[in-house]
């Protein structure tokens, strides 16, 4: 078990190392200060894994969609507005929208990083931030990389777990939206 555990580890860091890296390409600073007006109040609430926990209870009676994301993770950043419109497209439906950041909290820049994200995107839903140890949020969570989207029922229970982890099954927005429906029938 701790081999599978410590392996499991390697591979997190090495995909959280290749995200950084790649994020290193693209502009950090396509999100600047002033470029967007607020129009909604940001709803952004840190938390330890335990309060997350607690935190998921408490959306028990209605469909639960969580997109995990960070600024570091380009093909987070590619999907969050997917998850916006979606957000849309679903309200009124039983469907509630939230994301939990995973930042390392060490880093108080990309923290307000994604404050600005978020209200760029306008994405007007509950998001959280994972205030531990990335990798043992990674591991907590059950991670190898992001983004990942839990869908759960309205049991609370989760449904679908949809992960990045295979390179060669990525998941999509109609794997997002299928899923969706099923639960909604």
């Amino acid at each position: 078990m701790d081999v599978v555990l410590n392996m499991k580890s390697k591979i997190s860091l090495k995909l959280i190392f290749i995200s950084l890296c790649l994020s290193f390409i693209v502009k950090a600073d396509n999100v600047k200060s002033g470029e967007t007006e607020i129009d909604f109040q940001l709803d952004f609430q840190t938390v330890t894994y335990d309060q997350w926990l607690n935190t998921l209870e408490g959306y028990k009676d209605t469909i639960l969609v969580v997109d995990m994301w960070a600024t570091w993770c380009i093909s987070c950043l590619e999907r969050f507005p997917h998850m916006v419109e979606m957000n849309k497209e679903y309200a009124g439906k039983g469907v509630t929208f939230i994301s939990l950041l995973l930042e390392d909290p060490e880093e108080p820049e990309a923290i307000e990083m994604a404050k600005k994200f978020l209200v760029k995107q306008q994405a007007d839903f509950k998001h959280y931030f994972m205030d531990e140890n990335l990798m043992l949020s990674f591991d907590k969570l059950d991670l190898l990389g992001i983004p990942a989207v839990f869908i759960y029922g309205t049991d609370g229970k989760l449904y679908q777990r949809l992960t990045g982890d295979n390179p060669n099954k990525q998941f999509t927005e109609d794997d997002i939206k299928n899923t969706i429906e099923e639960l909604i029938l």
